[in-house]
């Protein structure tokens, strides 16, 4: 009787490990979705970002830093088993030619979410399909009012928002220059960004009883003499730049060309080495950038030492001290977030799902904590303004992230 007992658990225990295993293998299938770029043992993650444009100078690092964090989350091991596939997709800083990209990777080669939307006219012009759409975009390289206000699930900011560099930024050289009514113009390419951060500058100084005035420029231009007439005839206490690294180094040439003692702030895309050894220590000492990064190698932190070693490991040590890879860098800390969260069975809809109530990242010191909320996904809200010691030949920065918050809140 034992035996024959004994027999019957052994078929059924074999019965029952045979289900598990159909059970299994039937979880293994469904796990795959290719008309949301998730297979067996990877997934697809798209780029949009100008590489050969006029703004690739910035968006074409940040590209890098973003390769390179996954290329080392693929060594190892991925996320929840599966290799992380990078679409990159060069816009060339053309809204038609985003459109199209973005419709390539919603379906032609579908990817489970989309980072970058470098190009603040696509964000514009494309804002309505994506809040209606089924593909989450995880991580700006831009944020514009268009796609970000109000908040929607299928939008996430990974990079330091306008108003809070705005707010930041005026905020600091109000209390270092002891001004009470600061006269503030914004120096901005001809884009839907640049009209956005002007108006947030404006409302900046207005909170300290002061003014602001904007001058545009062309993208591609090499001679800014007319702006810098402006800004010579309207006298700010200083002045804040909008665009490419070009856009910063022209205006404060010129300025130290024609003898001009004003100090400039830059937005955060405009902190790379080759904007200060451009300048030079002249033109150079009178020009900063506010930022929610830290510059690789400016501060000690585990963030920082796995960023340099990683940069350093991709033949790209160099890149580590520009901002834009360190955006990038942390736009896939983010992505890799995302999926980690929403598990192993990862579709569009389980990803958007897992991301909706909030999360948050701890980047290890390349920025402060970046919480997002329900109501809430600005993204990096706390920023710190910084400079170049030509001397010593790195970035220094002015204070504490902690000692900004009071400009934001």
């Amino acid at each position: 009787m034992r035996n024959k007992a004994s027999l019957s658990q052994l078929r059924a225990r074999l019965r029952v490990g045979a289900l598990a295993l159909s059970l299994s293998a039937s979880a293994a299938l469904a796990q795959e979705a290719p008309d949301d770029g998730v297979y067996k043992d990877h997934v697809d993650w798209g780029l949009l970002m100008d590489m050969s444009g006029p703004t690739s100078a910035s968006q074409g690092v940040w590209v890098t830093g973003f390769q390179d964090y996954m290329s080392g989350l693929n060594e190892a091991g991925g996320v929840n088993g599966r290799k992380v596939n990078v679409l990159a997709e060069d816009n060339r800083f053309n809204a038609a030619t985003d459109k199209i990209a973005f419709e390539k990777l919603v379906g032609q080669t579908p990817v489970i979410a989309i980072s970058g939307m470098g190009s603040s006219a696509s964000q514009v012009g494309l804002a309505a399909t994506i809040k209606s759409g089924k593909v989450p975009i995880v991580g700006t390289y831009t944020p514009t009012k268009a796609l970000s206000e109000p908040a929607s699930p299928m939008v996430y900011n990974g990079f330091c928002g306008y108003r809070q560099m705005a707010q930041a930024g005026v905020g600091y050289f109000v209390d270092k220059l002891k001004l009470k009514a600061p006269k503030v113009m914004t120096v901005a390419i001809e884009t839907a960004g640049g009209k956005d951060y002007a108006s947030f500058v404006a409302e900046a100084a207005a909170k300290y009883g002061g003014s602001a005035s904007a001058v545009t420029m062309k993208v591609t231009a090499v001679d800014v003499t007319p702006q810098v007439q402006q800004i010579m005839a309207e006298k700010p206490d200083f002045v804040t730049i909008y665009g490419v690294e070009n856009t910063a180094i022209l205006t404060m040439k010129t300025l130290a060309q024609y003898g001009l003692d004003i100090p400039g702030f830059g937005i955060t895309y405009l902190g790379s080495p080759a904007v200060f050894k451009a300048l030079g220590p002249k033109a150079g000492g009178n020009y900063t950038f506010i930022s929610c990064f830290t510059p690789g190698g400016s501060e000690p932190s585990p963030g920082d030492a796995a960023l340099s070693a990683g940069a350093a490991k991709a033949g790209h040590a160099a890149l580590a001290l520009n901002i834009n890879y360190v955006a990038g860098w942390v736009a896939g800390q983010l992505a890799a977030e995302s999926m980690t969260k929403a598990g192993p069975d990862l579709t569009r809809a389980k990803l958007v799902e897992t991301l909706a109530p909030g999360f948050a990242l701890d980047t290890k010191g390349l920025s402060a904590p970046i919480v997002y909320t329900k109501e809430d996904h600005t993204g990096p809200q706390v920023l710190k303004m910084f400079g170049y010691d030509y001397d010593a030949g790195k970035y220094k920065a002015f204070g504490s992230y902690d000692d900004y918050a009071k400009y934001t809140k």
